[in-house]
């Protein structure tokens, strides 16, 4: 229970159908505000960041990853932001304990928002996957589109682990330049240099 993390509040089956029942948001995702305004206020993009990672530093400190954070998966209403979709967690968190399957497991995200270490389908990932996953959420919503696009998801692959973005402040002048550095910290290739966990980036 958190007041940016949609709430899961039962699940069952029906006619050999799993399901999950969660409240209804009334708004629309942060994927629907993107592909109707393009580029958003820095303001806008300041608070809603603020309030994925105060979601994220409540999760971490459960133990649990997100592993997909994206627009998709962030829904806004009214003027504040919610992280939902925490399946590609959950079915991490319940691989078996073969390696080999727990790396699939955790090979499981959304290219254009993935880690590098993700990417690799490294095993030992940590909540520096989901702060690069929002930097990117970041830039998106400052630039218009993520650092990384390719005719394949291979390709963006390749990129994320081999590729420097492209600097914020020479695609959008605008945005405040404390904001800029924060998220190009946030985008660091080697994991170390990344802001350590998401209270630090709150």
């Amino acid at each position: 229970q958190h007041p940016h993390i949609v709430p899961l509040l039962d699940s069952g089956e029906a006619g050999g159908l799993l399901y999950l029942v969660m409240p209804f948001i009334e708004g629309e995702s942060l994927r629907q505000r993107l592909q109707r305004e393009g580029r958003l206020p820095p303001s806008d993009v300041i608070r809603i960041l603020a309030d994925v990672a105060d979601a994220l530093a409540y999760a971490h400190d459960k133990g649990v990853l997100h592993r997909d954070i994206k627009p998709d998966n962030i829904l806004l209403e009214q003027r504040h932001a919610l992280v939902t979709d925490f399946g590609v967690a959950k079915a991490a968190s319940l691989a078996t304990s073969s390696p080999q399957e727990l790396t699939g497991a955790l090979a499981i995200g959304t290219p254009a928002y993935m880690a590098p270490e993700q990417a690799l389908a490294e095993p030992d990932l940590d909540a520096r996957v989901d702060l690069y996953a929002l930097s990117i959420v970041g830039y998106e919503l400052l630039t218009g589109t993520p650092p990384f696009h390719a005719p394949t998801a291979q390709q963006v692959l390749t990129a994320q682990v081999l590729d420097a973005p492209a600097p914020i402040l020479d695609q959008r002048p605008d945005t405040p330049p404390a904001l800029a550095t924060l998220l190009e910290r946030g985008l660091a290739k080697p994991r170390d240099e990344r802001w350590p966990g998401a209270h630090a980036l709150v």
